[in-house]
C-alpha cells in the first residue's frame, strides 16, 4: 500500500509540493494488512458455543509520514495544509502501485516535526471511506475489431455460422421484431419430445 516514496493525492503529485513519502522511526514502512474486525455472536446459557451473528468491518486507516524533499517555506506549509486537508474522501495511490486507490481524508492529529531551519516532516492519518482498495478507472479508446459481423439484417436468412434461421424475423416500419407463432399443443399430438427438440 505504502511501496514507493512519490504519491499522488486528488489528482496532485507529491513532486510537485517538494514531498517525499518516509519512514522515520526504522527502516521498514509498518501498514494495515487487513482491515479491522469484529465479530458480532449471541451466546445462550447452556450452550458453550455461540451462535455467530454478523461481522462488522471497520474503513482502513493508515499512517503516512510525508519528509520536505527541499526544506519548506510558511506558503508552502499552507499549500500542504489545504490539499491534505480535504472535506470529503480523495483518490490516494503511490506511483509504484498506482493500480491500488485508497479514497481517503486526513483523520485525528497531524503533527509537523521540524529542527528549525525550515526542514522536517509531517505525519498524518488517512481514514478510507471503506475496507476496501479500488482500481483506477480505464478507458479505451479506437478499440479495433476483426472482421466478425456484429449486426444483422432482415434482408440475410442465414447466420454466419450457419446454424438457425430467421423465419420468425419481420421488419415493420424499419424495425426489426419477432414475430409471433401461434402454439397450440394438438399440433404435436402423437409426435415424440425427440422430434419436436
Amino acid at each position: 500500500m505504502l511501496e514507493g516514496i512519490h504519491f499522488a493525492y486528488d489528482g496532485v503529485y507529491s513532486v510537485d509540493m517538494g514531498l517525499l513519502n518516509c519512514q522515520v522511526d526504522g527502516g521498514m514502512f509498518e501498514e494495515t494488512f487487513l482491515p479491522t474486525r469484529s465479530i458480532t455472536e449471541a451466546k445462550i446459557s447452556g450452550r458453550d458455543k455461540p451462535y455467530f451473528q454478523s461481522l462488522d468491518v471497520e474503513p482502513l486507516r493508515f499512517g503516512l509520514t510525508f519528509a520536505f524533499e527541499h526544506g519548506y517555506t510558511e506558503k508552502l506549509l499552507r499549500d500542504v495544509a489545504r490539499w491534505l486537508y480535504q472535506p470529503y474522501y480523495k483518490p490516494f495511490y503511490t506511483i509504484d502501485n498506482p493500480n491500488r486507490v485508497f479514497y481517503c481524508m486526513a483523520e485525528g492529529d497531524s503533527q509537523l516535526f521540524h529542527n528549525g531551519i525550515k526542514q522536517g516532516y509531517i505525519t498524518v492519518t488517512m481514514r478510507c471511506d471503506s475496507p476496501y482498495s479500488y482500481t483506477q478507472k480505464t478507458l479505451k479508446e479506437d478499440m479495433k475489431f476483426d472482421s466478425t459481423k456484429l449486426t444483422k439484417t432482415g434482408a440475410e436468412n442465414t447466420f454466419n455460422s450457419g446454424m438457425g434461421s430467421m423465419q420468425n424475423i419481420e421488419i415493420i416500419n424499419g424495425a426489426m421484431g419477432v414475430r409471433r407463432k401461434a402454439t397450440n399443443w394438438t399440433q404435436y399430438a402423437g409426435q415424440k419430445w425427440s422430434d419436436i427438440i
